[in-house]
């Protein structure tokens, strides 16, 4: 992707729902003087710069994936890691080889209880917007159909508002279905991690402080 990556400059960026981002102005690189990331400027003039290797490019254009999908595969990728050395640690612990180890098991799933249920809240905060917006797009759909019935809306500039609003619609309905589905299985592995923890683990799992702000470093570390 490195050596054609410049290609990329003066293509347009989508979010995966079809959202429009911008333009691929530049590239940036890292301290090993590798081009790493892609520097787009929004509509609204501001520049934001995404990770090279986290935009997929099709044949027209640059398409970033959600970040909370990106985010909840790591702490599933993570779960899994906790459940196969706790496994392996459990079978040590018969020879006397994997002693000690409890206590930082224990400490890293609950340091990825707390970062799934901050990432909850942030895909809870991104549903409650997009409800928002799709409470507006509706009514300003109906508005422009009264103003519209009143003759106040010629039929030309009707047509192009409702082609665009119901194209909006579209989007914002398909991204709250997906942020649904990723709050659903965000659950599920909360409730599938704090199912299998030891009872003793589980009373001593602390409720915010130090474990809390780790894990709300560590989510947004990711999206950075």
């Amino acid at each position: 992707m490195e050596d054609g990556a410049f290609k990329l400059i003066g293509r347009m960026v989508r979010d995966e729902w079809g959202r429009q981002l911008g333009m691929v102005i530049s590239m940036l690189a890292d301290d090993r003087g590798e081009m790493s990331w892609l520097l787009v400027r929004a509509g609204d003039g501001r520049v934001r710069r995404f990770r090279l290797s986290d935009v997929i490019v099709t044949d027209t254009d640059v398409v970033v994936p959600s970040g909370f999908r990106r985010r909840l595969r790591s702490l599933k990728r993570r779960a899994a890691l906790l459940r196969h050395q706790e496994a392996l640690f459990s079978n040590l612990n018969g020879d006397g080889v994997g002693q000690g180890c409890e206590g930082a098991l224990e400490k890293e799933r609950a340091l990825i209880i707390a970062e799934a249920r901050y990432l909850a809240k942030k895909i809870s905060d991104a549903c409650r917007r997009c409800n928002e917006q799709i409470r507006d797009l509706q009514r300003g759909m109906a508005c422009l159909e009264v103003e519209h019935e009143l003759g106040n809306v010629p039929d030309e500039v009707y047509k192009a508002s409702m082609k665009i609003m119901m194209s909006d619609l579209r989007k914002s309905l398909a991204e709250r279905d997906d942020l649904l589905r990723l709050r659903s299985e965000l659950t599920a592995l909360i409730e599938q991690l704090e199912g299998s923890a030891e009872p003793e683990a589980k009373e001593n799992e602390p409720a915010g402080g130090a474990v809390s702000d780790e894990a709300e470093a560590r989510v947004e570390a990711v999206s950075a």
